[in-house]
């Protein structure tokens, strides 16, 4: 990397939580030059006018909710190289936009804040009896970086990859963003996803150890499960191989 020069676009999510101050503060501090930075606000649920002032970003608010993929769809017309999109549940230790490049580049893959073993995959239920073969790994924290069939939370990725995402109409748009890239970019590009290696605090996509991410807002406490096995059984039927079944 030492001697390429890409352009990275962040994108943080503002819907109706009150992280945003926090997560621009910690974005200013990177250690890796962010090019374009941009706050992409569905509804108007929180008033973020007054930080136009105090931090340099573009504001895109849409009065429509286009939920979990219009955030996806606006960086197309980006001209940035790498992109990488927080939720609003995050906040980003100083060193994780240039740890998750450096691993986007140097594992050519998808580099997320968490990652997740496909529920439909014969090592899901291997794990939750006694021969399992993958371990999903932690959330938070210091950790190695291991393969996964998707990631969440922080999304690292080539920004080219978002025409394997939009290839397809999606199962639903109410949940499975995080899967819908993933599996996209594996099935029409063999493009792999990877949990996040984090040698050290400042390396993590979340210093705030996942506690933002409990509250009423979070959509695992209201998006059915059958809901996201739709979504990988729409992938399976399209080629998409889970990783302990490759």
């Amino acid at each position: 990397m030492k001697n390429i020069i890409m352009k990275v676009c962040v994108l943080l999510t503002q819907w109706k939580r009150n992280n945003l101050e926090q997560q621009l503060k910690f974005i200013m501090k990177q250690t890796n030059k962010v090019d374009y930075l941009i706050v992409f606000q569905n509804d108007r649920h929180v008033d973020i006018e007054h930080l136009k002032s105090k931090y340099n970003f573009i504001h895109v608010r849409s009065d429509y909710n286009t939920k979990y993929f219009g955030r996806f769809a606006y960086l197309l017309s980006i001209p940035a190289d790498i992109c990488i999109v927080m939720d609003d549940d995050v906040i980003p230790g100083i060193n994780c936009v240039k740890n998750y490049v450096t691993q986007c580049v140097e594992k050519n893959g998808i580099i997320g804040g968490n990652g997740r073993i496909g529920l439909l995959s014969k090592a899901f239920h291997e794990k939750n009896g006694t021969k399992s073969t993958a371990i999903q790994p932690s959330d938070v924290g210091l950790r190695g970086g291991s393969k996964v069939d998707f990631v969440g939370h922080v999304w690292c990725f080539k920004k080219d990859w978002l025409n394997y995402m939009f290839r397809i109409k999606p199962c639903t748009y109410d949940t499975g963003e995080d899967m819908h890239l993933c599996f996209s970019s594996k099935v029409y590009g063999g493009i792999s996803s990877y949990v996040a290696e984090h040698k050290e605090l400042n390396d993590c996509g979340d210093i705030a150890y996942n506690k933002l991410a409990t509250d009423e807002f979070s959509s695992y406490r209201t998006t059915p499960q059958e809901l996201r096995k739709s979504v990988e059984r729409y992938w399976l039927e399209l080629g998409l191989k889970f990783i302990s079944e490759n």
